[in-house]
């Protein structure tokens, strides 16, 4: 690692699978944007990219949503003199502020760049953006990070059995705003195994590894092929049980590929925000105008991953304003 991430490592006192499953995540998100007509009226033209596409999403962001409730400690809140209300003033920072300078910096160059966007942006739209509707659209996920955040924090992390089952409903009918009650369950979930079982992962069977992957795999099928999307939760949750076994089982090896999974998670925000802006020249050259549609999809995927973290390293990172209204840090 470089002196940054082991600084980062060091202050944060970070679990090191979480780090690897949220690179794996990550890099997931960065797959899924890279397919170059995901986001097209018309839907994914090339079958196995379209299944790619739907298997990626039965499951990442849950996961990153799942980590940030495990993170969320009610007993480490209170040892610190903390309420509900101290954890939602961070979250403005750390979220908030990125989504609507990324956003709104954002939005000229989608007005420019209409005609080669999937789904080209009314300006006149802007003030959607207070209601979750951001130009860079895959910043929904800050939106909604933060909404879900509010709500368990004023409830103080307060978690119970019932609030999960309530929420779980929400989940499974997805019919009352999705872009939160689609992803406050996980976001419960965690907290709630963080409080009652925080070992479960390390002391999880292989037997049962293998029932979650059997579970996956056949509820992805029943999702894709006959459209079951009230599977979803039960897709995502063994999704998220089978990438948190395989980083921790990855945490206790050491190799290049593990330690590159680790820094990618713990840059994953960085990754999350730059990534999507960084693909665009490429994906206007390969795909808009020359129609190579894997080449596009390949060189999305590398920069998407690489020149993010070369950007954040050496550019973000090392100015304080761009560090606070970029990153929220």
């Amino acid at each position: 690692m470089t002196k940054l991430e082991n600084h980062i490592t060091a202050k944060e006192g970070r679990l090191t699978y979480f780090d690897i499953a949220k690179g794996i995540g990550i890099f997931l998100v960065v797959v899924g944007h890279s397919i170059p007509d995901a986001a097209s009226s018309a839907g994914i033209s090339v079958q196995g990219y379209r299944v790619l596409h739907d298997i990626i999403y039965s499951f990442h962001m849950p996961l990153f949503f799942f980590i940030a409730g495990y993170m969320m400690s009610r007993e480490k809140m209170l040892a610190r003199g903390q309420n509900g209300f101290d954890i939602i003033r961070k979250r403005v920072s750390r979220l908030l502020i990125p989504y609507f300078f990324v956003g709104l910096l954002y939005a000229p160059f989608k007005v420019l760049l209409a005609n080669f966007s999937n789904r080209p942006y009314d300006i006149s739209g802007l003030w959607m953006i207070f209601i979750g509707v951001n130009p860079d659209g895959e910043l929904w996920f800050l939106y909604s990070l933060f909404v879900v955040t509010c709500i368990v924090s004023l409830f103080g992390l307060r978690i119970s059995k019932l609030g999960l089952m309530i929420t779980a409903v929400f989940t499974i009918s997805s019919i009352v705003w999705p872009m939160v009650f689609n992803y406050l369950f996980f976001l419960m979930f965690g907290i709630y195994v963080r409080k009652n079982t925080p070992k479960f992962i390390e002391r999880i069977s292989v037997k049962y590894v293998v029932l979650c992957c059997a579970i996956f795999i056949v509820c992805n099928y029943l999702t894709i092929s006959l459209k079951m999307t009230g599977l979803f939760i039960i897709t995502a949750i063994s999704g998220i049980v089978i990438t948190l076994w395989i980083s921790y089982r990855l945490s206790l090896k050491k190799s290049w590929l593990i330690a590159k999974l680790e820094t990618w998670g713990i840059f994953s925000m960085d990754i999350y925000i730059l990534s999507d802006i960084i693909k665009i020249p490429f994906r206007i050259i390969l795909w808009n105008k020359m129609h190579c549609y894997t080449l596009s999809f390949v060189v999305c995927i590398v920069m998407g991953v690489a020149l993010s973290l070369w950007v954040s390293k050496n550019v973000i990172r090392e100015n304080k304003y761009l560090k606070r209204c970029i990153l929220g840090e």
